[in-house]
């Protein structure tokens, strides 16, 4: 049965959003990170009437995250536009969000839950819907007081309770519960996990694992080295969030097991990352790091970034990688060779048309017989 507090994508799709994310240092990349919100809106089916960018406040205000005046400039404009929802760039806290309903009086909810929304929708297998739903309920957690603050509240004499204490104690309640058996579930899939690495130690198979920012081609890299279409491939943020491992033919007799994960976004929050440990933790176990790069317009160094940053929260920098730049067929000859100038070991290649897979699976394959002897 599904958990009646689990965030669902299918009631706000389609319905009109306001677009806020805030200047910050670099005008460049608050326009990046606009940008990259309203394709997040739009993965999910919504409909971006408008985008605002705004001076990001110094201090936050506690109670709203945004002053007064900027308050009554967006609730003029969603007046005009008749906006049914309000998209922050920034999380907001649970005090935050309900006061910034009641000034809009629309539906405000910040890019975690868009996030969380977009997972939701993504999950197919079991695994994925156990860890996105802990995802969910992590950050449902503190925010319980503001769905049931305006239950009645009754208290007449010292050590009694009214009704809307107690269902919210109650709700609170079943919530930490479920974490906890969502926890353990997820124990559960990764002992599996372990078992299936200990079969593959046996057959002396070397495990790769690509790891990248969300729709630069991950998926599209594995079923053309496999030759295969059972990743699902979409022109979407977050189109993966279940893993899939398939074994490619290097070339000479040898043989490597390359595993896709989940994209990767910038400023993940940390329970985000933990909830997805038993899809990332591929990445700890693995002989070898196959570092996707979008080519095409995006923050090249934003991505890189990003990826070591969650490299860096699970502990594996240092673990042997190779950086491969994807969609180079999108570039003219003139970018190309400007990136491979700046990026002289990196290999450049296009998992669409195929150009640079030989030169790939030739890096690959030095990689992990170097290691091989290493560990010999």
């Amino acid at each position: 049965m599904q958990n009646p507090n689990v965030l669902t994508g299918a009631e706000i799709a389609g319905r009109k959003a306001l677009v806020i994310g805030f200047k910050g240092t670099s005008e460049e990349h608050a326009e990046e990170n606009l940008k990259e919100l309203e394709s997040l809106s739009k993965t999910l089916g919504l409909t971006v009437v408008m985008s605002l960018l705004i001076r990001h406040p110094d201090p936050v205000y506690p109670a709203t995250y945004i002053g007064k005046g900027k308050i009554q400039e967006v609730k003029k404009t969603i007046q005009q536009l008749c906006c049914d929802l309000i998209i922050f760039g920034k999380e907001l806290s649970p005090v935050q969000q309900r006061n910034l309903e009641d000034f809009f009086g629309v539906a405000v909810i910040d890019r975690t839950v868009l996030i969380l929304l977009i997972f939701g929708r993504h999950a197919h297998t079991l695994e994925g819907k156990l860890q996105v739903e802990l995802a969910q309920m992590t950050y449902l957690l503190p925010r319980l007081s503001g769905s049931y603050g305006k239950l009645s509240k009754l208290g007449g004499t010292i050590g009694t309770r009214g009704p809307g204490e107690q269902k919210l104690e109650v709700y609170r309640r079943r919530t930490r519960e479920r974490i906890r058996i969502l926890n353990k579930r997820i124990e559960e899939i990764e002992k599996h996990r372990a078992i299936i690495r200990a079969s593959r130690q046996r057959q002396n198979l070397p495990v790769a694992v690509l790891i990248g920012y969300t729709n630069v081609g991950k998926s599209t890299l594995l079923n053309s080295l496999t030759h295969k279409q059972d990743a699902v491939v979409d022109n979407a943020l977050f189109s993966t969030l279940d893993p899939l491992t398939r074994i490619v033919y290097l070339g000479e007799r040898s043989y490597c097991l390359i595993s896709d994960t989940v994209g990767l976004l910038s400023s993940l929050p940390h329970h985000l990352i933990a909830a997805f440990r038993a899809t990332l933790e591929e990445l700890k176990f693995s002989n070898l790091l196959i570092c996707l790069i979008d080519a095409t317009g995006f923050n090249i160094e934003k991505q890189i970034k990003t990826v070591e940053d969650v490299l860096e929260i699970l502990e594996i920098r240092d673990k042997a990688r190779i950086t491969a730049f994807n969609k180079i067929d999108h570039i003219d000859e003139g970018e190309l060779n400007v990136l491979k100038r700046r990026y002289s070991d990196a290999i450049f290649i296009s998992a669409k048309t195929g150009e640079g897979l030989d030169i790939l699976k030739d890096r690959i394959k030095r990689t992990v017989e170097e290691y091989a002897s290493f560990k010999c």
